[in-house]
């Protein structure tokens, strides 16, 4: 073994060991934050469906300007496949889009101001201006705030009770259901 593998070996070692410190120093801390915002734990089978599902995980691992700019990103897909399954197109702004659907009915007045508010700073996230928020404390509450804002626009958009053992869309034009009645879903259960 010459000197760069057996130094290669060393900085594997001093990393795992840093690693398994931080996991160790931060479990309770990344476990009451993940049950601050679990997620909504069966939603459509959608593009976004797994990228929604990291925002929790962020979270818990306190990554929160991710968990905030996917917060908002998720948010706008959302907005734009409710368009798309309500047989519209979607406009290029969020605003337009959030307006049409609510002119149309497809989307209450809770939930428009849900969206609303996930969206608000959503250029200066995503575009990292320089008035984005650097104080931790209030970075992890903003990130909270998002993850809990999208949690409950997905437990409306995805709402859904059980029957006779079977699951009924509040929404169903929001799930892909075939002709044996029978939708794809994405499992969120942890």
């Amino acid at each position: 073994m010459d000197a760069e593998e057996i130094q290669k070996l060393i900085q594997k070692k001093q990393l795992e060991e840093d690693l398994r410190s931080e996991f160790e120093a931060t479990i309770q801390a990344r476990i009451d934050r993940y049950l601050e915002v679990k997620p909504h734990e069966i939603i459509a089978d959608t593009h976004f469906s797994g990228v929604s599902t990291e925002i929790s995980a962020l979270f818990r691992d306190g990554q929160f300007y991710g968990c905030i700019a996917l917060s908002q990103a998720v948010g706008e897909a959302l907005v734009r496949y409710m368009c798309q399954k309500n047989n519209f197109k979607a406009a290029k702004g969020f605003e337009n889009n959030l307006e049409k659907l609510s002119n149309r009915r497809f989307l209450d007045a809770d939930v428009k101001d849900q969206l609303a508010h996930l969206w608000t700073g959503r250029d200066d996230y995503h575009h990292l201006n320089p008035n984005i928020e650097r104080d931790r404390l209030k970075l992890e509450e903003l990130a909270r705030a998002k993850a809990r804002l999208l949690m409950e626009i997905e437990k409306e958009v995805f709402g859904f009770t059980v029957s006779e053992g079977r699951m009924r869309p509040k929404h169903p034009q929001y799930w892909d259901i075939d002709d044996k009645n029978q939708a794809q879903v994405f499992l969120r259960f942890e």
